[in-house]
């Protein structure tokens, strides 16, 4: 072979190359199974395939789906491929960033199921920096970097040819704008040095700059959330836009079981271990919203979901360590009440409303004005009449509530029989628990119901020493009118904490060793109230409004409930009825009548 020959195969090797770069550039899904040699599902050669030649790509897909694999081998594929890649993997946690890079990208990709990247990995070719104020991943043989960022502004400064936001309807907006969007610039590849690549007066020619991209990836949730109005703007832009390359892609837990990511037992599973809401939202893949002639509106339950940790009740294991929860002591000018909503009685499971509701609800001023913290919802058994009996008062005397709100409807009379009996517990200490009954509250300006039947409901109380913390409600078209808009403007003003979303609870619990150590039935109890707080949410948003006389009446969906709301409404109505005379106590203490006795004078 003479030198000429030699010259020709070289230049071919490089032609070849480069056919090769461009190919697998235009078809990543391609790279990532043919040369990595990771095996793909269908879904997820056109997850990849739809990344590679998108600008902005959104994905909704349900819970357990693998996307966050996909995205981390995509941001692997890309650095790989493009040389001086400048990848910004963001997340709501640090830990959860972390846990993605860890798991999916070294652990997975480099170590098991790629043996390019492994070859890689164990040859120094692809580093991973684990430090404490920056995580990151270096390719030695080309020069780009991947880096892991909290959704904060400390992230500020940092430059980026892809950015990835990863479970992203998690993070702010107002973040992702000013912090993150801003980092973007074109890949500095060193080929724009060359002169065939560049005009006359030395810069990049415009067709060989490439545009930063964005990568949202998130599990469904509320339309009323900014994930839902950019995903909704990324479709648009999908189909109408000619000058920006859109691409979005979603589906639900039925397609993970088709190709065996899922079982069918997964989903059945996940069905009776959630809620409807959870069910829909997280395995369903639905965004939910307000129903069309909503009375309630979600932003406002939203806006209010800013408390952190709920009221822990002790179990039958821990009822000797109740005092090491970590619940806060009780202030000494703080009101607690119980709402509870009766369901059915005697109900064989069948209904919807099976389920009797039990919240609680304290009262604490705070900078001269007082808040209603829900520290706690759960539901029982409707036909376990004694068990909920139980429950109530354990509740009671374990949450030093000084008031029960409850429904006489829906078995609620028979109940009020029941509370009013003295009860021994067989599981407590005598020395340590209340065998008492409960009667009507003595306060009458808390009630709504008649003086007669106040007085029934006295007369028919068991326990002559029954404690008078009762406060029953009967629902009437004005108590009911005046209730909903009562509800409607504390929400609106703010006045309510609710309790945060299961899944940021989940988050803010990624690195309590107690919480991941604890078994699934205990760690469903400790999520519980979180659970029934977006049940709470999904009820009020889909009652539609009828006004009438000036009244407005609110009815749930033929195939949906109230009871949670209901109840909730009923303890609000009582908070505002105790606040007001509380707020007039306070009013009547501030005046000193010595200071105008000079008036009787004149």
């Amino acid at each position: 072979m003479n030198n000429n020959d030699n010259k020709l195969t070289i230049e071919q090797k490089r032609c070849n190359i480069i056919k090769y770069c461009t190919f697998y550039r235009r078809n990543i899904n391609l790279y990532a199974s043919r040369h990595l040699m990771i095996k793909l599902k269908p879904f997820q050669h056109i997850m990849l395939y739809l990344m590679g030649i998108s600008q902005v790509y959104f994905a909704v897909c349900s819970r357990g789906s693998g996307k966050t694999f996909i995205v981390a081998l995509y941001a692997f594929c890309k650095c790989l491929l493009y040389p001086y890649s400048e990848v910004h993997l963001t997340s709501s946690t640090i830990v959860q960033a972390t846990k993605m890079l860890k798991d999916k990208a070294e652990n997975e990709l480099c170590k098991k199921l790629s043996p390019i990247l492994k070859y890689y990995y164990d040859n120094g070719l692809i580093v991973f920096h684990y430090g404490k104020e920056e995580i990151w991943v270096e390719f030695t043989m080309n020069g780009s970097k991947m880096w892991v960022d909290p959704a904060t502004d400390s992230a500020r400064g940092g430059r980026a040819t892809l950015l990835i936001f990863e479970e992203c309807r998690l993070l702010k907006k107002q973040i992702i704008d000013s912090v993150f969007t801003k980092m973007s610039h074109p890949r500095q590849a060193m080929f724009l040095n060359l002169p065939q690549y560049q005009n006359d007066n030395g810069t990049p020619k415009q067709r060989w700059i490439e545009d930063a991209q964005e990568i949202y990836i998130t599990s469904s949730r509320y339309k009323s959330e900014w994930w839902w109005r950019s995903f909704k703007n990324v479709v648009q832009e999908c189909f109408t836009n000619k000058k920006i390359e859109y691409n979005f892609f979603a589906f639900d837990i039925f397609l993970s079981i088709q190709f065996g990511l899922k079982t069918v037992n997964d989903y059945f599973k996940a069905k009776k271990m959630s809620t409807d809401i959870e069910h829909r939202m997280e395995d369903c893949n639905e965004a939910l919203g307000e129903a069309e002639d909503a009375f309630f509106k979600l932003e406002s339950f939203k806006n209010n979901q800013v408390h952190k940790r709920a009221y822990r009740f002790p179990t039958i294991n821990n009822i000797a360590q109740k005092d090491n929860l970590g619940n806060r002591e009780k202030q000494e000018d703080e009101i607690r009440l119980l709402w509870i909503d009766f369901a059915f009685a005697n109900t064989t499971g069948a209904e919807e409303n099976d389920q009797s509701v039990i919240g609680c609800t304290s009262l604490i001023k705070k900078n001269g004005k007082y808040r209603r913290i829900t520290d706690y919802i759960t539901t029982h058994p409707a036909s376990d009449s004694d068990g909920i009996d139980l429950k109530i008062r354990e509740m009671f005397w374990d949450y030093k509530a000084d008031y029960i709100v409850f429904d006489l409807r829906n078995g609620g009379e028979v109940m009020y029989n029941d509370l009013t009996k003295p009860r021994q517990h067989t599981s407590r200490n005598p020395q340590e628990w209340n065998e008492h009954g409960f009667t009507v509250s003595n306060n009458l300006k808390y009630h709504t119901v008649t003086q007669q039947k106040i007085e029934d409901l006295i007369s028919r109380t068991i326990d002559p020493q029954a404690i008078p913390c009762l406060i029953p409600m009967q629902g009437t078209t004005e108590l009911n009118s005046n209730m909903w808009l009562d509800l409607q403007k504390k929400l609106r003003d703010g006045e309510i904490d609710l309790l945060i979303e299961d899944i940021e609870f989940e988050q803010q619990m990624e690195d309590v060793k107690e919480y991941y150590s604890a078994t699934d039935e205990e760690r469903m109890n400790i999520k519980l109230p979180y659970i029934m707080t977006e049940a709470l949410i999904n009820e009020a948003i889909n009652l539609s409004q009828e006004w009438r006389e000036g009244k407005v009446k609110l009815t749930e969906p033929r195939t949906g409930t109230k009871d949670i709301i209901v109840s909730f409404a009923y303890g609000n109505y009582v908070s505002s009825l105790i606040i007001n005379d509380l707020e007039k106590q306070d009013n009547n203490d501030e005046i000193n009548l010595d200071e105008w006795s000079w008036l009787s004078g004149c």
